[in-house]
């Protein structure tokens, strides 16, 4: 739906969250053996850098979001398309970069970026990174504990006392990032607290995704606290399904112990293969929000089919959510199984992601 900012009277805010496919990940797929290869299907010249990265700008920009939230950003992308680009076009964002260290060969993360016709320019130190094994550290020490009204985090506390590798995996291993900005609208000085992040891949550690985003969501509670209890826009690529713990914890606030899917893995999974030593049998957690963390929704009331396609996988793992003091509005439709038909998979000729972008116009007060 085409938009004038600048026009009179209420606008709804509009919101995309799209994993653009950092390079870094493509382009090591063209290294592999054929039978190892991820984009099999994807023409060389389709997958390259320098035409899917363009391809996505314009894309960005034909959407004139208010809030545009990103994953699988390449470093050097944001420094030399990105950010330059929506500059221009009247953005201003930032970067969060992925990893442990300069060391660890991650060269790409997460981006935020929001419309200086709507909101009001943010100073630098005001655009926070918070990695997730600092807010594990942080949260998980005994002062914390004792002071906060989140009963699960001393459940998680003592399943981590008990269980030595997941601990060193949550606190040591895992170098991905919250983003989280407050954003003043300039007509209404209303704030919002907007968040994106990128979760853990890997297919058995939904339990680590889902003490990852409680925790996470901790945080977002201590934001939306200190700035007036101001509502929440949580963006980002879950790498979780719908019916996960993850969503369930996100949307119901509960994950039961005995859920299955989501603790499995619980005393199977290894950072690396024989890493975990001799993992004992430990017993799986509650984990539910308290009452003070608002409640969120999904700005897809029905679920894409999918969000990611590749291959041998399709899945919807990318969300747009919101505090409930939104409305929404209306949201963008998206591709369907009978879509991809005749491309096979993502990215192709036409896509330029391994996933399709979600966008989404929200309402809220006088926002």
């Amino acid at each position: 739906v085409h938009r004038d900012r600048l026009q009179e009277g209420k606008q709804p805010l509009r919101v995309v969250s799209y994993n653009i496919l950092a390079d870094q990940n493509a382009s090591r797929d063209v290294t592999r053996d054929a039978d190892d290869m991820i984009y099999s299907h994807c023409k060389l010249d389709d997958i390259i850098k320098w035409r899917r990265h363009p391809l996505i700008v314009h894309e960005i920009l034909q959407y004139q979001g208010d809030i545009v939230c990103l994953q699988e950003v390449d470093r050097d992308v944001f420094d030399g398309l990105l950010q330059p680009c929506l500059k221009a076009h009247g953005y201003q964002g930032y970067y969060s970069e992925k990893g442990l260290d300069d060391a660890s060969g991650i060269r790409e993360g997460c981006a935020i970026f929001w419309s200086l016709d709507v909101f009001e320019s943010v100073r630098l130190p005001d655009m926070k990174t918070h990695t997730f094994r600092e807010m594990f550290q942080d949260f998980m020490c005994d002062e914390r504990l004792h002071k906060s009204e989140w009963t699960t985090l001393h459940d998680v506390s003592n399943l981590l006392e008990e269980h030595d590798h997941l601990k060193h995996v949550l606190f040591n291993k895992l170098g991905h990032v919250l983003q989280t900005v407050v954003l003043t609208d300039k007509r209404s000085k209303e704030k919002i607290v907007v968040a994106n992040t990128h979760l853990f891949y890997h297919p058995h550690a939904a339990h680590v995704k889902c003490l990852k985003m409680l925790i996470a969501c901790r945080q977002l509670e201590i934001e939306h606290i200190e700035n007036e209890l101001s509502p929440i826009i949580f963006c980002g690529d879950y790498n979780s399904t719908p019916d996960s713990g993850v969503m369930q914890l996100l949307l119901n606030r509960f994950v039961d112990s005995g859920d299955e899917e989501t603790w499995k893995h619980l005393c199977t999974y290894e950072w690396e293969e024989g890493a975990g030593g001799d993992l004992k049998h430990v017993s799986s957690i509650d984990v539910e929000y308290p009452t003070s963390f608002p409640q969120l929704i999904s700005a897809y009331d029905k679920a894409p089919e999918f969000t990611h396609f590749i291959e041998c996988f399709a899945a919807t793992l990318d969300y747009i959510l919101a505090s409930s003091n939104f409305e929404v509005v209306r949201s963008a439709s998206t591709l369907s199984f009978d879509d991809m038909k005749e491309h096979v998979a993502m990215p192709n000729e036409f896509m330029a992601s391994d996933h399709i972008s979600l966008v989404a116009d929200l309402s809220f007060g006088d926002l």
